[in-house]
């Protein structure tokens, strides 16, 4: 009895002693946060679109082989969008390659609802200014148009889907049917706008102005429209139409 309580004892040592000695598990390894990024220059691309869509073009780089470009946070401040580059790095004495590691990243900036106006992109000790000629907001209400007749929103959405393509990059449209108030009503435009992790589809529709003499039943339709997903991060995004609402997926960067 002693003796078996001695053998117990010494595996149990033993194990012990086999477990210190086993490396630690880099799926815990902690990181260091910071911003040591190095950006050398700024560019603005105004997408041709309405409302407009912009993306800030930043570059630089990277001090050695073990600082990481996790973030770009973008902050508007009055008529400026101020751009803070996060980074990290391994803790503790790491072994790193010293050369420079350059970087490319597009980063997409809110400008929907903006007032005309020349806005500034910051980042670091580097700028870039872009334009709006007029407000960048979409109308949707009514207004009369000497030549298109009456332009609204009259269009009645009863279903919504999303639709992604097996491809890569991956493409991704969205089907929308419903129907028409009238026979005079007819679908001016479909267009998709994204804030964020959120596409809303708006359907824009147009009739002849003045007193004209239309079909009163009801005109189904069906339509669909792409979704500008080229270079979006993986996660989960959201198409909205009125009160419906789906979501889909990209499972990495696209």
């Amino acid at each position: 009895m002693k003796k078996t309580k001695m053998i117990l004892i010494f595996v149990l040592f033993a194990s012990l002693l086999l477990s210190a000695c086993q490396p630690a598990d880099p799926v815990g390894e902690d990181f260091v946060y910071g911003q040591e990024a190095v950006v050398e220059s700024v560019q603005v691309l105004i997408m041709e679109s309405f409302p407009l869509q912009a993306r800030a073009m930043v570059s630089g780089y990277l001090s050695d082989g073990c600082l990481e470009l996790v973030e770009i946070d973008v902050e508007r401040q009055g008529m400026e969008f101020v751009l803070t580059l996060i980074t990290r790095r391994p803790a503790g004495d790491v072994m790193c390659t010293e050369a420079l590691v350059p970087f490319d990243e597009a980063v997409t900036l809110d400008i929907e609802g903006l007032d005309a106006g020349t806005y500034t992109v910051i980042a670091q000790d580097q700028q870039a200014k872009f334009t709006l000629d007029v407000d960048n907001v979409l109308q949707m209400e009514p207004i009369i148009g000497s030549q298109d007749g009456v332009i609204g929103g009259a269009a009645v959405v009863e279903n919504l889907s999303v639709l992604v393509m097996e491809s890569y990059p991956v493409q991704v449209n969205v089907a929308l049917s419903g129907y028409l108030p009238d026979g005079c009503t007819t679908i001016r435009e479909v267009r998709a706008v994204r804030d964020g992790n959120i596409f809303t589809v708006y359907v824009q529709t147009q009739r002849p102005s003045g007193d004209v003499a239309c079909t009163m039943a009801l005109v189904p339709f069906y339509e669909t429209v792409p979704l500008d997903v080229a270079g979006l991060a993986a996660g989960e995004y959201t198409v909205r139409s009125g009160e419906l609402s789906e979501t889909f997926t990209l499972d990495v960067d696209n």
